[in-house]
């Protein structure tokens, strides 16, 4: 949850303010600020250049060795940078002597020494020439050089005369080393590089050296950057400083100055001043905690979103997903990890804990949905027996053939033997299609598909409700707009004579829902902008305009149903090519492969999506957000 911020001023004697600075480091609830405002803080060369070190050794392989020293860390950081300048103009150079290999090479082989000595003793000028293979000559051939070979649809040629060749259509090669003493200096920069290479690979042995060394560095640096945003009086004797303290760690400044000439006093906070938001969750909410603040940070007068959203993100990446034995995959592996890695800490294991929460949230939806690696399951298949939406599906169905509506009437036009049927799963057995020689129960599937939609919707509107819940405190016409949702609901079903879950529950009748959609939809509407008007003024007026916004927000949940129609789709296609290929291990390597990419396109739609819905949808009605994280002085240590 967010910590309400308090602002205090620490006056103090010149002589208390390192072992001052020192304790509120070690103590690790302060966040100093400069009284005369803010002061930029650069790092030092050295420090950007260990960080740049680490990153060099972190994409090399490990090479164990017998015994590891522990050496000077700024001589390692040169020595690290060093390699890596050397490799990097090792590689230039192979690049530039691979180019002259490639444009000498079709020449052929031939001392360069020996070509000089020759042409001085004879007085012939020899020349290397090539042109483009497709040039025509009109010149007699014997007048043209020799010809030498064909490369890269180019041919070449050497001249040997009293005189230079020149021809508009011949290029002259000048050759200042011969390919075999190119080859030999290619080798040697290539052992050299390979050389270099290694040797930068067995420094990977010190990374926890250096992580331990920067964070010494660091710790040492905030401590210097916090000291010079005091302010002195008094020709340097005092010095002082305004902090950020939460409410809930107000305690710890009687630790801070104890036995200390230090003198504390709690000042106002003013408006233009930046308060820091400091969110302190544990558990479950921690994990959300790391989902709010990768999008942004909650302004100080919003309320603290992360145990919300880790339960609903789960919820939205199962439906994305929509796939139980995809889940189970999920959960194996993360299980694997597990016990791969028991010593994880930090935002490492909370991650994986993550992964765990997604997994089981995606087994379980995929359960409710009747998936399982999108084999379709017979109406009398046991398994339904647990499965949610096919017990949905017998009510609605069981509705419709009660009723005999509208939507009843079509699907007896599409499937004429379900007029037999007397049950739900009657109608569902007899409601089928043959596609490639293969039997689909194509009615039981377009009754998923609506219930599907319908859920998604659903689920955005209750998503939705509770956003402006969160809100009501600071926009009163919250209550407007969530009587607006779920009167266009009922209001726009009746409209189209669509039925939905609230009238195959018997929950209320189709006539019932909309008037009573209709009440809620322009009584909402008027609340809304009247409430808007009441506490914001005129200015409230605007509110109307708020319209389209809800009504494109909710529209946007669609995409749960969407996404999982897409990847159960590929998912179906991918068992359907290994049937129709046959054979248990090229059609098996078909589903595989199929499967494998599908479950990639999952992995990412749930998250980006799953994300999304949050930090735009969801964020429009209840989050400010622009806030400025808190940063204490502390002391960095390893997770």
């Amino acid at each position: 949850m967010r910590k309400e911020m308090r602002k205090f001023l620490f006056l103090g004697t010149f002589e208390e303010q390192h072992l001052f600075f020192e304790r509120a480091q070690k103590i690790g609830d302060f966040e100093f600020i400069s009284v005369s405002g803010v002061k930029p803080h650069l790092f030092p060369k050295h420090v950007e250049e260990l960080r740049f070190a680490l990153h060099i050794l972190k994409k090399q392989q490990v090479v164990e060795q017998e015994s590891v020293d522990f050496p000077d860390g700024p001589t390692l950081v040169h020595k690290i940078l060093s390699l890596k300048k050397e490799i990097e103009n090792s590689h230039e150079e192979l690049r530039l002597l691979t180019l002259e290999i490639a444009r000498v090479e079709p020449l052929g082989e031939f001392d360069l020494g020996e070509l000089h000595k020759i042409s001085e003793e004879t007085g012939q000028v020899v020349q290397f020439f090539f042109t483009r293979h497709d040039k025509v000559f009109n010149e007699d051939p014997i007048s043209l050089p020799i010809y030498l070979s064909r490369a890269f649809d180019f041919d070449y040629y050497m001249h040997i005369g009293d005189k230079e060749f020149s021809h508009p259509f011949f290029t002259e090669i000048t050759v200042t080393k011969s390919l075999k003493s190119l080859k030999k200096e290619k080798e040697k920069v290539e052992k050299l590089s390979y050389q270099k290479e290694k040797a930068l690979s067995a420094l990977a042995t010190y990374i926890d050296f250096l992580n331990d060394y920067l964070l010494q560095e660091l710790n040492t640096i905030h401590l210097q950057f916090a000291q010079e945003d005091v302010d002195y009086y008094l020709d340097g004797k005092l010095f002082g400083i305004e902090a950020w303290i939460p409410e809930n760690r107000i305690d710890s400044i009687k630790g801070l100055i104890s036995g200390l000439a230090i003198v504390v006093q709690e000042i106002s906070i003013k408006k233009d001043d930046v308060v820091p938001t400091c969110l302190e969750n544990d558990g479950i909410g921690r994990i959300g905690q790391d989902l709010v603040e990768v999008y942004d940070t909650p302004a100080v007068t919003d309320k603290d979103p992360s145990s919300w959203i880790v339960f609903t993100f789960a919820l939205f990446f199962a439906m994305i997903v929509s796939d139980a034995g995809y889940g189970l995959l999920f959960l194996l592996t993360s299980i694997y990890l597990w016990c791969a890695f028991p010593h994880l800490k930090g935002v490492k294991k909370r991650m994986l804990k993550l992964a765990t929460i997604l997994s089981c949230a995606t087994i379980l939806w995929g359960v409710m949905i009747a998936s399982y690696f999108s084999v379709k399951l017979a109406p009398d298949n046991p398994v339904n027996r647990y499965s949610g939406i096919y017990l949905l599906a017998e009510k609605k169905m069981a509705y419709a053939m009660e009723e005999g509506g509208e939507t009843y009437k079509e699907w007896l036009e599409e499937y004429p033997k379900i007029a037999s049927a007397k049950e739900p799963m009657d109608a569902f057995l007899s409601g089928t299609k043959t596609e490639n020689g293969r039997q689909k129960y194509a009615l039981l599937g377009d009754v998923y598909n609506n219930l599907l939609l319908e859920i998604a919707l659903l689920f955005g509107i209750i998503h939705l409700t509770l956003s402006f819940l969160r809100n009501l405190y600071r926009s009163w016409m919250g209550i407007g707009w969530i009587a607006v949702l779920w009167g266009g609901y009922l209001y726009f079903s009746k409209m189209l004579g669509a039925t939905t879950i609230f009238q195959y529950l018997h929950i209320i009748t189709l006539d019932n829902a909309g008037k009573l959609g209709e009440q809620l939809l322009y009584g909402g509407l008027i609340s809304a902008i009247l409430l808007a008007v009441i506490q914001f003024k005129w200015v409230g007026l605007s509110a109307i305009f708020k319209v389209i916004e809800v009504f494109s927000d909710t529209l946007s949940y669609l995409r749960l149903y969407a996404l999982g129609l897409a990847g159960m789709v590929l998912a179906e296609t991918a068992n359907e090519m290994g049937a129709m290929i046959g054979g248990y291990v090229i059609g098996g390597i078909i589903v595989i492969i199929g499967h494998g990419i599908n479950i990639g396109l999952c992995l990412l739609a749930g998250i980006i999506h799953g994300l999304r819905l949050h930090f735009l949808e969801w964020y429009h009605h209840s989050f400010e957000g622009g806030g400025k994280k808190w940063k204490p002085l502390c002391l960095l240590m390893k997770e």
